[in-house]
């Protein structure tokens, strides 16, 4: 068999320093383009050559790190052609005749909180592990209209045309560039309060284990509200039993829900997954607020998870709140006493239309129409604007104009934004100078260190500072810096690096009103509501500066532990010392979103309310890396015991994992320990260890 394969190249990660690459030079890449591939890999590995699947290159941990071979189910340069179709072969035609007649007697609901109970609203997907996010929500967008599919069978032989959509995920993370499994598979959420993440929308999955055997994965019964199983034996195997596959006892169907649960979150030790079949619901709109207020004024209140910050919207009359983000500016404002903070929040709303027509509001910023309804490199339609456009935000007098989920993506966007910044602080510090101290902006009355006299004598300090912001806005409007990050960090160098105490004082005040002005600007009160996939991802496809050589990690606690706004509070105190008294400053966000817990035995949605909180930053500015070195220290001690996302940096141990997941020496039914056994099972009792990585050996994910 020909495989598409290169040797000797780079390999790195989307959000890595460009002119470092992760691995230099790695030994060998394999693009497959079906389950046939994936079994001869499997089959033919050298005993000394151990491999490991990636997507689209999204994450920032070491977890999709093969010692060997790299197994790219999506090529992220789009040089190779991604395994990414849409399946039809066991959606509908190795299913349960019970299943298939049980989705035929129910009438499509809305989705909505109600729906998501009682499952009113199922559509099963079944699609390869190589389609991004952003490409599967506008395929289901565009309603499973293939003549082969499920919706057209229900159409076509009972009479039920509920089912040709449009179609969507209950939820989603804050971007669509991952693979969908690739997501889900190291724990990817959304912020929906008591929904549970990506993971436990997922039906089956098919395996392919070190050896070229491969598994058919499904729970002992669905959680979706049907009991029927969702497929038939006997056409599993006549299909996938077939000599191209390995033949008949090259493959095993296996319902066990440890078995499963252990496969969803695993960081790739298993093997490979092929394909998975995900649970997907009716299109929906939802309506999304913000509001500004200050982490000090809401912290009280995230222990309680039935407080108002949990449940109320801004319009009482409204329905119950079902999502929950806290977005926090980690430069202090208001004599280092306040942080600046914005609260969304989402509920479900009929559909949003744009006036004069029948289109929902955001589709076509966020989809476009179809250009190519098959396009071999990416094995499906491709849409003008998936994965190619800005985050969307109703703006008629801009038509395409939005603003990213953060200052970071905003600033990388549209660069007159973050000059225009520069320059207000420009003419407010002018004006307070020209006015001897009388005229106090906003900005410098919200952010100032000193006060009264203080606040006067910086006076002359302040000065010399009005040139360098004019050079500052000059370099950012002509593009003349290579990364956003080196411009900020030429900012921090000149405005907190002098010794002199006075210029320290006006540059740290400069520093502060900067943030503060980029944070309110960015984080201000809104309210507009558009189809599910515009409000969820928020992620600019469009920025090629800002989103590299990044530091990224999530931590999880339990939303109701007193250590989750203690671990906040402690990066906040942190910071605000190493601007006032190391010249450093950290550029990113804090970000806290909340969620429901997970079915998967290493998901770390362990709690009834998870909260995740987001630590994300400029590795080019000098106090990034401080900042997030100590946050990954604070999570792993074990006074916080958080744990630490699979896909973002972690630094876990084997004793890490197993103080959170139990230890297996000593509690055999812990969660740790029913996933070893899983793989044991799968493995051949620890034999096969051909997806063994420096990674899953660290973190402990081996049979013992």
């Amino acid at each position: 068999m020909s495989l598409d394969e290169v040797f000797g190249q780079a390999w790195s990660r989307k959000h890595d320093n460009p002119m470092v690459p992760k691995v230099p030079i790695a030994p060998r890449t394999i693009y497959p383009t079906g389950l046939a591939d994936l079994i001869h890999i499997c089959t033919t590995r050298p005993p000394d050559q151990r491999l490991h699947a990636a997507g689209s290159h999204w994450a920032l941990s070491e977890a999709a790190i093969s010692d060997h071979t790299f197994i790219n189910t999506h090529d992220p340069s789009g040089l190779h052609p991604a395994m990414g179709r849409t399946l039809y072969d066991v959606i509908p035609n190795c299913m349960n005749n019970a299943f298939i007649s049980e989705l035929a007697k129910r009438k499509v609901k809305p989705f909505d909180t109600q729906a998501v109970s009682e499952n009113e609203g199922l559509y099963p997907i079944h699609i390869e592990t190589g389609k991004r996010i952003y490409q599967a929500y506008a395929e289901l967008d565009s309603g499973d209209t293939a003549p082969a599919s499920l919706a057209n069978l229900l159409a076509d032989k009972f009479g039920n045309a509920d089912y040709l959509g449009p179609w969507a995920f209950k939820t989603l993370g804050g971007a669509g560039g991952q693979t969908v499994f690739g997501a889900l598979h190291t724990g990817t959420h959304g912020g929906d309060i008591h929904m549970p993440p990506i993971a436990d929308s997922v039906m089956a999955m098919h395996l392919v284990v070190d050896g070229g055997h491969h598994f058919w994965l499904e729970p002992k019964a669905q959680r979706f509200g049907i009991e029927a199983r969702l497929t038939d034996d006997a056409k599993l195997k006549a299909f996938y039993g077939k000599d191209e596959f390995g033949g008949p006892d090259n493959f095993t169907i296996l319902r066990n829900d440890d078995l499963f649960n252990a496969v969803l979150v695993s960081a790739g030790r298993f093997g490979v997954v092929y394909s998975i079949v995900v649970a997907t619901v009716r299109q929906y709109t939802l309506h999304q607020e913000r509001r500004l207020t200050t982490w000090e004024a809401v912290k009280s209140q995230v222990k309680d998870t039935n407080s108002p910050l949990y449940t109320t919207m801004a319009d009482p009359l409204q329905s119950r709140n079902k999502f929950l983000q806290i977005a926090i500016s980690v430069t202090p404002h208001a004599n280092f006493q306040l942080h600046h903070a914005a609260v969304t929040k989402r509920r479900n709303v009929p559909m949003a239309i744009v006036p004069n027509s029948i289109v929902p509001s955001g589709r076509a910023e966020r989809i476009g129409a179809v250009i190519n309804l098959f396009d071999p490199q990416i094995q499906g339609p491709r849409f003008t604007a998936a994965g190619a456009s800005h985050p969307y935000k109703p703006d008629p007098d801009h038509p395409g104009a939005a603003l990213p989920a953060s200052f970071l993506e905003l600033a990388c966007s549209d660069a007159n934004f973050i000059a225009g910044v520069v320059k207000e602080v420009m003419q407010e510090i002018k004006d307070f100078i020209s006015s001897n101290g009388n005229d106090i902006g906003w900005g410098i009355a919200g952010v100032a260190a000193v006060g009264g006299a203080g606040l006067l004598a910086l006076l002359a300090a302040l000065f010399p500072f009005l040139a360098i912001l004019a050079a500052l806005a000059i370099s950012i409007e002509s593009n003349a810096a290579p990364r956003f990050g080196n411009v900020l960090d030429q900012l921090r160098v000149a405005l907190l690096s002098d010794s002199d105490p006075q210029k320290r004082k006006a540059g740290l005040l400069i520093w502060q009103m900067i943030a503060a002005s980029i944070f309110k600007q960015q984080q201000d009160n809104s309210d507009y509501a558009a189809i599910s996939y515009a409000v969820m991802d928020t992620h600019d496809y469009l920025d090629l500066s800002c989103n590299v050589n990044a530091q990224s990690m999530e931590v999880f606690f339990d939303a109701t532990d007193p250590m989750l706004t203690a671990f906040v509070d402690a990066l906040l105190t942190f910071e605000a010392g190493q601007e006032l008294n190391h010249g450093r400053a950290f550029v990113g966000y804090i970000s806290l979103r909340f969620m429901g817990q997970t079915h998967a035995l290493l998901g770390p949605q362990k709690f009834p309310v998870t909260c995740a909180v987001e630590v994300a930053g400029l590795a080019d500015a000098v106090g990034t890396k401080e900042l997030m070195d100590f946050a990954v220290t604070l999570a792993l001690d074990p006074t916080f015991k958080g744990i630490l996302h699979w896909g973002q940096r972690n630094e876990s141990t084997r004793a890490h994992i197993e103080a959170r997941f139990g230890d297996p020496g000593t509690n055999a039914t812990s969660a740790m320990a029913r996933w070893r056994d899983a793989l044991k099972v799968l493995s051949n009792n620890g034999q096969l260890t051909g997806f063994s990585s420096a990674f899953t050996r660290r973190t402990g994910l081996e049979p013992f």
